[in-house]
């Protein structure tokens, strides 16, 4: 965040206490709340079978026709994290990089988008608003 001085430093220092009275007031608590509904959803979505399903050798090779599941770390691993006004939710952890792949894709890999992350998000945008404002 970004202080200007200038002519209207008093309406700037307003709006300063307006925002740290609402994080005082429970928008802190309610984007907590966000972060961990949106980290549900993620979850949700990686057990309802992403498509595009995965391909016969590698149901063979990994025992299992789950995407983004062999042993549950992905899984572990989606969090949130947060700090005054704002609050983080993905991969934490040693499973990013993997994360990433998925989510967008990877053709050099041969790995097609199966997105959890942005779908979720999009998906749910008008309950998260509606947690954040206090609805």
């Amino acid at each position: 965040m970004v202080v200007r001085v200038s002519a209207d430093t008093a309406g700037t220092l307003k709006a300063l206490d307006k925002l740290r009275e609402d994080l005082d007031n429970g928008t802190q608590e309610r984007l907590e709340k966000a972060g961990v509904f949106l980290e549900t959803k993620m979850t949700e979505k990686i057990m309802s079978r992403l498509q595009p399903p995965l391909k016969a050798r590698t149901v063979a090779s990994k025992g299992s026709s789950t995407p983004l599941i062999d042993e549950g770390e992905l899984l572990d691993q989606i969090d949130h994290k947060g700090g005054p006004g704002y609050v983080e939710v993905g991969v934490f952890g040693s499973r990013a990089l993997i994360a990433r792949h998925h989510e967008f894709g990877a053709p050099k890999a041969n790995i097609p988008e199966r997105s959890f992350m942005r779908s979720a998000s999009r998906e749910n945008r008008k309950q998260i608003k509606k947690i954040v404002n206090g609805k």
